[in-house]
């Protein structure tokens, strides 16, 4: 039986497909996601979220957020959802090399520490989705 995946960003929902497995990243780590898991609700850090769709894998660069699986229901809740295949990596390369800087010249209880390190980690998760897709 397929899972239900559901991606839903604070401007709309940016995916909603039947698929096999998702595999998100958790803040302790991947969290792979079948058919008849466990119901769990769980913290999701930046990074690749990964749809399988039979042999076919797709892969998309998410901001921080939740997933919530329900029976064979998953729906992940993030600030931001891009699919690879979107992702304009020049730009993502610039912002990582603007994130590192910024962040050289920050220490860690400086303002703007912790917003230098959501774009970096976000930057990276770009960059990985599409070199995940090689």
């Amino acid at each position: 039986m397929p899972i239900q995946l559901a991606i839903v960003t604070p401007s709309a929902e940016a995916l909603a497909i039947g698929c096999d497995e998702v595999v998100a990243p958790g803040v302790n780590g991947e969290i792979g996601l079948l058919a008849g898991h466990v119901p769990l609700i769980t913290a999701l850090k930046s990074g690749v979220l990964t749809v399988v769709e039979g042999s076919k894998k797709r892969f998309f660069a998410v901001a921080p957020g939740f997933a919530e699986i329900e029976g064979d229901t998953v729906t992940i809740l993030t600030d931001a959802c891009e699919a690879a295949e979107d992702v304009d990596v020049e730009r993502a390369k610039r912002a990582l090399l603007d994130a590192e800087a910024k962040l050289g010249d920050l220490g860690s209880e400086d303002p703007g520490h912790h917003a230098a390190v959501r774009r970096l980690e976000r930057a990276r998760a770009r960059i990985d989705a599409v070199a995940r897709r090689s």
